[in-house]
């Protein structure tokens, strides 16, 4: 599919007034050079388009992802107030100083507190068929020893069984590979 768009002049300085940056200078530059392209060709495509590809997400983030291998989870403390951030970061955010890679690693345990929760009709991974008949539980579950949360899939638990601040823990998948989907989700415990 195309589109022609018809031949036009722009004039490119209806917006000097109408805007926060300064651009008085611009006003007498020779107009005749700001034209509009005259054709564009759009392409079309309908339907799901499968773009897979990797990412470096940082050093903080490597290593934690690399501990799913093991099947272990890692935070890492700020040297100044004591707060553990998983997943980790480089800066604290209440001190404002930067967490030293080399450093402050905690191994923390596989088992932490709902924090929050919200539940859903449509799934999560699946985009081809967005519906489902059993409701999808996504839960904030802070780590025990963290002082933040990570959000993942709610297991094997119907909606009116969940509450705030119960005890839940990692269900890990078989066979781990260091990345988010290492972690199935959390059970109650």
């Amino acid at each position: 599919m195309s589109v022609k768009i018809k031949e036009r002049e722009s004039e490119v300085f209806k917006i000097i007034n109408t805007t926060n940056h300064n651009i008085n200078h611009y006003k007498n530059y020779n107009q005749k050079k700001f034209k509009i392209m005259t054709e564009k060709i759009v392409v079309a495509n309908k339907g799901l388009v499968r773009a897979e590809f990797a990412f470096w997400v940082g050093r903080y983030m490597d290593k934690f992802f690399d501990a799913f291998e093991n099947k272990k989870i890692l935070g890492n403390k700020c040297p100044k107030c004591g707060d553990v951030f998983v997943p980790p970061r480089k800066i604290c955010g209440k001190c404002n100083i930067m967490i030293p890679f080399d450093q402050n690693w905690v191994d923390l345990p596989d088992t932490g507190t709902l924090k929050n929760y919200t539940i859903t009709y449509y799934k999560i991974n699946d985009r081809a068929s967005r519906k489902v008949k059993k409701p999808q539980i996504i839960g904030m579950v802070q780590i025990d020893g963290s002082n933040t949360a990570i959000i993942y899939r709610l297991l094997d638990i119907e909606p009116e069984e969940v509450k705030i601040e119960m005890k839940v823990k990692v269900v890990w998948e078989d066979k781990t590979k260091g990345d988010p989907s290492d972690i199935k989700g959390f059970v109650k415990i």
